[in-house]
């Protein structure tokens, strides 16, 4: 997992063997420093190594480019749970229904990777390739935006929610969620409203806007 705790510069580690997957997240987590601190224009190749206790070469036995390394850090933390399970609880489905969903969306959002590497995205988005962005959106957020849709479309033909402008939109059923985002980019750790405030809202809209008339 990428480390949660990491903007302290400590030593450089000894360099060990480690399997290539393991590596790749030793080197995430240090890229994830230096890409916050330096700016993505300022990081290298060489300051990540520096930053993983490893040589240059190291580096390159797992990544091309520092470009391919920032790709990686989006996909790997930026990434969702794959599908929402449709649980149906007899006493209270639509409720148990909308607690998978936002259990689909919420818990990764109380991560400080994920949080550091939205606001490299938005900060950054100008300085990388468009062409990473987009690998990114059309891979991660269309995809989970399908799979959505057909978690929506399966409750709407079991009678549990109705058809609406909330199943049918890719962004209103997410709008709290975004707007949370906004605010933490703008305020930080000082965000005025809770995440806990947030998802309790957003629940409630949704039972509001999806419960069958």
């Amino acid at each position: 997992m990428i480390n949660r705790g990491h903007r302290q510069r400590g030593p450089i580690k000894r360099r060990r063997y480690l399997p290539s997957a393991e590596r790749k997240r030793e080197i995430l987590d240090a890229a994830l420093i230096e890409f916050s601190d330096r700016g993505y224009t300022a990081t290298t190749i060489e300051t990540i190594a520096t930053r993983a206790g490893l040589s240059k070469t190291g580096i390159y036995a797992h990544y091309k480019s520092k470009e391919e390394v920032f790709e990686d850090l989006l996909m790997t933390v930026l990434s969702p749970s794959e599908k929402v399970e449709v649980p149906f609880d007899a006493d209270k489905p639509l409720d148990s229904i909308l607690e998978a969903f936002l259990d689909s969306l919420y818990p990764m959002l109380g991560q400080p990777s994920t949080l550091a590497v939205i606001r490299l995205l938005v900060m950054e988005s100008r300085r990388i390739s468009p062409d990473i962005v987009h690998r990114w959106y059309h891979r991660v957020v269309e995809s989970r935006w399908t799979q959505d849709r057909a978690f929506f479309d399966e409750c709407v033909e079991r009678g549990v929610i109705r058809r609406g402008v909330m199943t049918e939109s890719d962004l209103l059923a997410r709008s709290p969620l975004t707007y949370w985002i906004t605010l933490y980019l703008l305020f930080g750790e000082n965000v005025p409203v809770s995440l806990a405030q947030v998802r309790q809202e957003h629940k409630r809209m949704l039972l509001e806007l999806l419960e069958p008339r």
